[in-house]
């Protein structure tokens, strides 16, 4: 059996590393420079967004949860444990994706900042994006996994190299096999300097999204999710928003430089296509993507699921 894994976004790369430590020679075949995906644009805090159905999403994040969590022991992972916080404006929120996390707690009305009603911490793993790409990309070469660069126009141009082709292809699903109901959600981000934070911070009580995460040497400040919105450059209005937004919560903040601004596509649909389509020849096709705004959230569990359809 030879596999071809199509997307080289943090999704697909986990997919062909699950299918490469069970046995499966593998390739990855990639368009985009693997450090130019939405993957290399994303927050990267474990945390699920824009992704469903939940009781699904939930199985994926409680596996990706524990898997960054060992990552986060070795410091060539680019992966760390950090303390986050999510305000809410209702005084009862729904934590669903609890249970994939130890330790969630609801703060006490004196801890609560102010405009909210509630707020919840938790400890999270949080990818510091260009080391863990580098560093997956690293596991990819060291297991003999290699990267093709080569645009996919037909399905049927992996099953020309391989018996099972796994579509990792994020937005690129709507042409490549004509999924209508695939949207994009542009989301735009800040990386800031010359201010730190302790603990990572959510408000996800309006439209536009707010949050704060800190990687080693930066901060990383989102954001946006404009669905259908496919503009491709910086919008200068959105930094201005963001930062501004991100400031009321968190004044410190209008000292900070922006260092880099970064704009990447989420690929949304209504649940995430994670399926199997067997062809009338016996190989075997099989669905990875949609997973909006969660692909570091519930990689390593898709993963998990991928490889149980390829070989059960």
């Amino acid at each position: 059996m030879r596999a071809v894994v199509i997307g080289c976004g943090v999704i697909g790369i986990t997919t062909a590393l699950r299918l490469r430590a069970a046995g499966i020679p593998v390739q990855v075949w990639t368009r985009e420079d693997p450090l130019a995906t939405t993957s290399a644009s994303a927050g990267a805090i474990w945390y699920p967004f824009l992704a469903e159905p939940r009781q699904a999403v939930l199985k994926w994040s409680a596996v990706t949860f524990e898997r960054l969590r060992e990552l986060a022991s070795d410091p060539r992972a680019g992966v760390h444990m950090c303390a986050v916080v999510e305000a809410f404006d209702e005084e009862e929120p729904d934590l669903w994706w609890s249970s994939a996390v130890p330790g969630v707690a609801l703060l006490p009305r004196d801890e609560i900042p102010a405009g909210f009603r509630a707020a919840a911490r938790a400890t999270v793993p949080v990818c510091d994006v260009p080391v863990h790409l580098a560093w997956l990309l690293g596991e990819l070469a060291r297991v003999g996994v290699d990267v093709v660069r080569r645009e996919v126009g037909a399905l049927d141009e992996a099953f020309a190299h391989a018996d099972v082709v796994v579509n990792c292809a994020g937005l690129g699903a709507r042409e490549l096999c004509g999924d209508a109901e695939l949207r994009s959600v542009r989301g735009q981000v800040l990386r800031l300097e010359g201010v730190s934070m302790d603990e990572a911070w959510i408000d996800d009580t309006s439209s536009r999204p707010c949050y704060v995460i800190p990687r080693a040497h930066s901060l990383v400040v989102g954001g946006t999710a404009q669905m259908d919105d496919e503009r491709p450059g910086i919008d200068e209005a959105d930094s201005d928003d963001i930062l501004a937004g991100a400031a009321r919560s968190w004044p410190a903040l209008q000292r900070a430089r922006i260092q880099d601004v970064r704009v990447g596509f989420r690929p949304f649909r209504s649940t995430v296509r994670l399926e199997a389509e067997p062809r009338a020849d016996g190989r075997l096709l099989v669905h990875n993507y949609g997973h909006g705004g969660s692909g570091y959230t519930v990689s390593w569990g898709c993963a998990d699921d991928v490889l149980s359809l390829v070989t059960g």
